[in-house]
C-alpha cells in the first residue's frame, strides 16, 4: 500500500458528463446530502439523452412514410449503444446506492422512487424490482442459500457454470424473486414486486401492440438483454472469489478494487467488501474508510486489487489469466510478509471452487433492511 497513492481519495468525480446549471441547482437544494450532487447531474444527463432518443425513435417509426426500415433500426442501434456506453454502468451504480439510502428529502418521496420505478425500464430493469433484489435479498442473505444470485455453488471460472448462472439470473428471477418474498414472509415486497413486474410487462406489451413494435423493441426490449447480461456478469465477478472455509465472512465473499478510474464513475463501487459489512456507508467515504481500516482487511485476509475493476477481474478469471490478475494484487501487510505471485494464484484458485450453499441458520438471522 505504501508504494502508491490511491487516486480514489482525491480524483474528480466522473459519474456524470455535464452539469445542467439551473435544474442542478434546483434539485440540489432538495438533497439529503450535498455529496450526492453527482447523482443529480447524472439523472439530468440521462433524462436529456433518453427523452430525446425515445421521442425521435417513436416519431420516425410512426411516420406515415417512414422510409426504409433499416434507417429506423440504425437509429435504434445507435440509441442503445449510446445509452449503454455513456450511461449503463453509471445508472446501475446510481440506482444501487439510491436503493440503499434516500437521496432526496423524504418530503419528496417521488424523487426517491422514480429512478427505481420510472427510469429503470429504459435500462431494461423492471419497475420497482431492483431494490428488493439487491438491498433486501442480496444483502440480507449475503450471497448465501436464499440469495438467488448467490455464486457459492458454482465453479466460478467455468463458462458453462456462468451461462447457467446467467439464465437463472435473467430468466428464472421472475419466478424465483416472488418465491423468495413468500418464503421469507416479505409479503409487502411480494405485492410490490408483482405490481412492478405486471406494470412493466403490460406497458411494454401495450406499446408494442398498439403504438409501435419496432420502436418499443429498441427502447424497452433490447436493453433487457444488455442490462441483465451486464448485471449478472457484474455480480458473478464481484463474488467470484469465495473462501469455502469462511464463506459467512464479508471479507471472504467479496474483494476490493482500489486506485482505478472506474471507481470515479461508479460511486466507488470497487470497495465491495466494505459495502457488504456496512451497506449504508456513504459512497464518498469508502476510500478513506478503507485506508483507515487496512490493518483489519489484512488480518482478515481479504483480497484487494489495484488499477483494475470487477469486469476486468471476471474476464481475467474466466480466460484463465490468474497470473495476470496476480500482478494487480495488493499486499496490505509489510513488504517482508508479501506472498509470491504463485502463492497469490493458489489462493485465488482455491477461492474459485464450488461449495455447498451456506444455510440461513449458519449465515445468521436475516437482516431487516427494508
Amino acid at each position: 500500500m505504501s508504494d502508491f497513492a490511491n487516486s480514489d481519495l482525491t480524483a474528480d468525480r466522473k459519474e456524470y458528463l455535464i452539469q445542467t446549471p439551473v435544474l442542478s441547482r434546483l434539485f440540489g437544494r432538495l438533497l439529503n446530502d450535498k455529496r450526492d450532487m453527482p447523482m443529480v447531474h447524472l439523472q439530468l444527463n440521462i433524462l436529456a439523452y433518453v427523452m430525446t432518443g425515445v421521442c425521435l425513435i417513436y416519431y420516425l417509426n410512426m411516420k406515415e412514410n417512414p422510409g426504409p426500415q433499416w434507417h429506423c433500426h440504425v437509429l435504434g442501434l445507435v440509441y442503445v449503444a449510446g445509452n449503454t456506453f455513456l450511461f449503463e454502468e453509471r445508472f446501475i451504480l446510481m440506482l444501487h446506492f439510491y436503493s440503499h439510502r434516500p437521496v432526496f428529502d423524504r418530503s419528496y418521496p417521488i424523487l426517491n422512487e422514480y429512478v427505481n420505478w420510472f427510469m429503470a425500464p429504459f435500462f431494461g430493469i423492471p419497475s420497482g424490482v431492483y431494490k428488493l433484489h439487491h438491498v433486501i435479498m442480496h444483502h440480507a442473505e449475503n450471497n448465501h442459500e436464499w440469495d438467488i444470485s448467490s455464486t457459492e455453488t458454482y465453479q466460478r471460472d467455468s463458462l458453462k457454470a456462468f451461462l447457467w448462472y446467467y439464465f437463472r439470473f435473467s430468466v428464472m428471477i421472475y419466478i424465483e424473486l416472488p418465491i423468495y418474498c413468500f418464503k421469507s414472509k416479505r409479503y409487502d415486497q411480494l405485492r410490490s414486486t408483482l405490481t412492478g413486474l405486471a406494470t412493466w410487462a403490460l406497458s411494454i406489451a401495450f406499446l408494442a401492440k398498439f403504438v409501435n413494435f419496432w420502436a418499443t423493441f429498441w427502447v424497452f426490449m433490447v436493453p433487457v438483454f444488455v442490462t441483465f447480461l451486464a448485471m449478472s456478469f457484474g455480480n458473478w465477478s464481484q463474488h467470484i472469489f469465495v473462501d469455502a472455509t469462511q464463506p459467512e465472512s464479508n471479507y471472504h465473499l467479496a474483494y476490493n478494487c482500489v486506485d482505478t478510474f472506474v471507481n470515479q464513475r461508479t460511486f466507488n463501487d470497487g470497495y465491495h467488501v466494505i459495502h457488504h459489512y456496512n451497506a449504508r456507508l456513504h459512497w464518498s467515504e469508502m476510500p478513506e474508510h478503507f485506508h483507515n481500516n487496512v490493518e483489519k482487511h489484512h488480518q482478515e485476509g481479504s483480497l484487494t486489487f489495484r488499477d483494475i475493476h470487477f469486469f476486468d477481474v471476471g474476464i481475467l478469471v474466466m480466460t484463465g489469466r490468474l497470473d495476470k490478475l496476480a500482478e494487480h494484487y495488493v499486499h496490505l501487510g509489510s513488504k517482508e510478509t508479501a506472498p509470491t505471485l504463485e502463492a497469490i494464484q493458489e489462493k485465488m484458485r482455491a477461492w474459485l471452487k464450488p461449495m455447498p450453499a451456506v444455510k440461513a441458520s449458519v449465515a445468521g438471522p436475516r437482516k431487516k433492511l427494508e
